[in-house]
């Protein structure tokens, strides 16, 4: 508080010694420029430190009335003025949409595919054995189940390198053959090319007077045969 006062007293101080100054420099330039009297003189002061003073009074009274509001509204102005948005905030975000259970459905899904494509084999295998037990020996038939394992997947293409061939009673004519590929290839869903190249190189021995474009026509030719044409296993 008594810092404040005596920095009061000093400003003033300062503006009243001002004033005094150039009121004297007016005082000394009507006496002794202007050749007036020292009466002129002295309202000549006292006019300048009047003046002075009411211009010091109107002054003040304009910074203090007039210049906070000013400056108030302009701070308050600046605040108000919203914050302009960061791109992450402009931008909405997507949120991406995924499938309820998506890989728990596919899993159960490729599992049931593996179960019916084994259980297949497994009525392919049971049916290869019933038809052909009394005309193949047991070397021959674990040959001959190798072979089909091999064909569930395989392409005509993977079917030309099958070896080595299978040998079979000679009671098993070709029709029997025929009928015994277009059977087990209709399990697989295997094309009449891909059929009649698998049998064609499994049973070489047997087939060997039979193309492969006469192989495919006759996988279901009628004629007496032990194997028949069987659509379901």
């Amino acid at each position: 508080m008594g810092s404040k006062k005596t920095d009061c007293i000093i400003i003033y101080s300062s503006l009243f010694a001002s004033i005094l100054g150039i009121a004297a420099s007016v005082r000394i330039y009507v006496m002794d420029e202007l050749q007036m009297d020292e009466f002129s003189g002295n309202v000549a002061f006292l006019i300048t430190c009047l003046l002075f003073g009411a211009a010091y009074i109107c002054f003040q009274s304009i910074l203090d009335e007039w210049l906070p509001p000013k400056v108030e509204h302009i701070f308050a102005k600046k605040q108000r003025q919203p914050e302009p948005e960061s791109e992450s905030e402009a931008v909405p975000t997507v949120q991406e949409k995924t499938v309820p259970k998506y890989e728990e459905y596919r899993q159960t899904a490729q599992q049931r595919v593996q179960q019916e494509q084994m259980q297949r084999l497994e009525n392919v295998l049971s049916y290869t054995v019933r038809e052909l037990a009394l005309y193949m020996e047991e070397k021959e038939m674990q040959k001959l189940y190798e072979h089909i394992r091999f064909f569930q997947y395989a392409s005509e293409k993977e079917c030309r390198l099958i070896e080595p061939s299978v040998t079979v009673d000679p009671k098993i004519k070709t029709i029997d053959l025929m009928h015994f590929g277009w059977n087990i290839g209709n399990q697989f869903h295997k094309s009449g090319i891909e059929t009649a190249t698998f049998i064609k190189r499994v049973f070489a021995r047997a087939l060997k007077e039979s193309d492969i474009s006469t192989i495919i026509r006759k996988l279901k030719a009628e004629g007496t045969c032990i194997i028949k044409i069987k659509k379901e296993l």
